[in-house]
């Protein structure tokens, strides 16, 4: 299918010489076998067309009446930008008056590298067309208008001679783009939303972690099999028996007590949530009070269960008296076990914390907001974070996450107050303990044009993008940046829409412009 112009993500033509330098000393092999024979001193033209899945980029000297002219076409698969090694090419000159001339290609010359010959055979407007048909890719471009020179004289009266590179071009050769992982993204507009930014720590929800304490003095025995890390647990699940030494003195009254305060507890951080939302809903208190409210019962009932706990871990003991008696360690919610910090046989002594149990289903996404910046993380509604391992942002927005609440507290040392999303994550990505990088979104979404954090590139304090503007030519733009969120940087100067900009190899290309050498290209035109 041809690639029309409309449709086309970009096409440059260049009317000046290949890059302005001597691809081979005279006499040389054409040693990449792509060179284009053609008058020496007439500036050669190229085309750079990008299609879904395909780049081409072509040099090729003036089209003059009965000289054979010899293309070089080199083409990439994307979206991985490796050479195309297999398959063939055809270039078709159609002259006015609807004549062709095709030259063929039936493999590469090189891996990449087609190298077609047609010889025009009258003068006149003419227009391109490239097809290309391989097991990577099948493409046909339109490389738009071309000229048929009836002799080199009208072709070098009408071009000039070979010039220069424009000042500042950096030659970067397709052969080195395909040794060297490289990428290109496309300058474009993009919905971004300014924010607030944060370190942040992924945590267990309040309520959602258990941890197994020794009731009492006494000898662990590990249920048979042993318990394993990692794996899920039920609520109630047997994990563990201990004998409590006959110095133990196991006081029941002191559990049952502990069990009716955290009881007690309960009762009142209800009662504190059904006054919060009844003011919420007259109006006379702000929304977040019943998120600090919800809160604090929720710790309150992970009290109660902990306290409940150690009561049941005492009272479900199996038959038996004195010191034969052995207590029951059992899982005190649904979840996954984390911690396992004892062995079958050990002694240990009250209040060593045995086993640890975590609900991942859902977590705490944990945002350190400093202070000057509180104000305006009162109206997060939705977040953005990355964390190590994933090249991906997370997003946490009405879709998957709640904002539980906004500290009121500010830490003296690090001055800085917690914001806490509750997350989904039952696909168990995210694990206590991972460290975040985290946007709050306090604004509006912007339509702005913008480009991958991946294509900025510090130079000298500057901040600097590669931009191609041929196959083989690229320049070095410094930027002017705006709203930087989630993977993307707003741009303000530097680029235009519909420029490419390097993602990948990025360095590779500032090497190149440092060295200040054209490489060794073997275009012989």
């Amino acid at each position: 299918m041809t690639t029309p112009a409309l449709t086309r993500l970009a096409m440059l033509t260049a009317l000046a010489a290949c890059h302005g330098h001597d691809h081979a000393p005279p006499g040389a092999a054409d040693d990449h076998g792509h060179g284009a024979a053609g008058p020496a001193e007439l500036p050669g033209q190229s085309v750079t067309i990008w299609a879904e899945r395909t780049e081409l980029f072509m040099e090729y000297p003036p089209l003059i009446v009965g000289q054979p002219t010899r293309f070089a076409a080199h083409v990439t698969e994307m979206p991985s930008f490796r050479a195309v090694t297999a398959g063939a090419a055809s270039v078709t000159v159609k002259l006015a008056g609807g004549a062709e001339v095709v030259g063929r290609a039936d493999a590469p010359a090189n891996p990449g590298i087609f190298r077609p010959t047609v010889t025009p055979s009258a003068a006149g407007a003419c227009e391109l067309i490239i097809s290309v048909e391989s097991p990577q890719v099948t493409e046909r471009f339109s490389a738009g208008p071309c000229q048929v020179y009836a002799s080199e004289a009208d072709a070098r009266a009408a071009l000039g001679e070979e010039g220069e590179d424009p000042p500042g071009r950096i030659v970067y050769l397709k052969e080195q783009q395909w040794k060297t992982d490289f990428a290109l993204a496309l300058v474009a507009p993009r919905d971004l939303q300014d924010g607030v930014r944060a370190s942040g720590e992924i945590r267990a929800v309040a309520g959602r972690e258990a941890r197994v304490s020794a009731p009492f003095a006494g000898r662990v025995e590990l249920v048979s099999p042993a318990p394993l890390l990692g794996v899920p647990v039920k609520q109630g699940a047997l994990l563990a028996t201990i004998a409590p030494r006959a110095s133990a003195g196991v006081d029941r009254a002191t559990l049952a007590a502990d069990a009716s305060a955290a009881q007690a507890e309960v009762q009142a951080a209800r009662a504190e949530l059904a006054r919060a939302e009844r003011l919420v809903a007259e109006q006379a208190a702000p929304a977040r009070t019943v998120d600090e409210a919800r809160t604090r019962l929720q710790i309150a009932q992970a009290r109660q269960a902990g306290a409940g706990g150690r009561l049941g871990q005492y009272d479900s003991s199996a038959a038996g008296g004195g010191g034969g008696r052995r207590f029951q360690l059992r899982a005190p919610i649904d979840g996954t076990l984390v911690a396992l910090d004892v062995a079958t046989g050990e002694t240990v002594e009250e209040g060593r914390p045995l086993l640890g149990v975590i609900d991942l289903d859902r977590v705490w996404l944990v945002a350190q907001v400093f202070e000057p910046d509180l104000p305006k993380a009162e109206g997060a509604r939705a977040a953005w974070f990355t964390v190590e391992g994933y090249p991906d942002p997370f997003v946490a927005d009405e879709r998957n996450s709640r904002l539980v609440t906004v500290g009121r507290v500010i830490d003296p040392r690090t001055r800085t107050a917690p914001v806490i999303f509750e997350l989904d994550n039952r696909d168990g990505r995210l694990r206590i303990g991972n460290f975040a990088k985290v946007l709050l979104a306090t604004e509006a979404p912007r339509r702005v044009l913008a480009v991958p954090e991946a294509a900025i590139v510090d130079d000298a304090g500057q901040a600097v993008a590669y931009v191609m503007v041929e196959g083989e030519a690229f320049e070095r733009r410094p930027l002017r940046l705006g709203v930087r969120a989630h993977g993307w940087a707003e741009v303000r100067e530097g680029v235009v829409e519909g420029e490419r900009v390097v993602t990948t190899g990025a360095y590779e290309v500032r090497l190149a412009a440092a060295s200040g050498a054209v490489p060794a290209h073997g275009h012989a035109h």
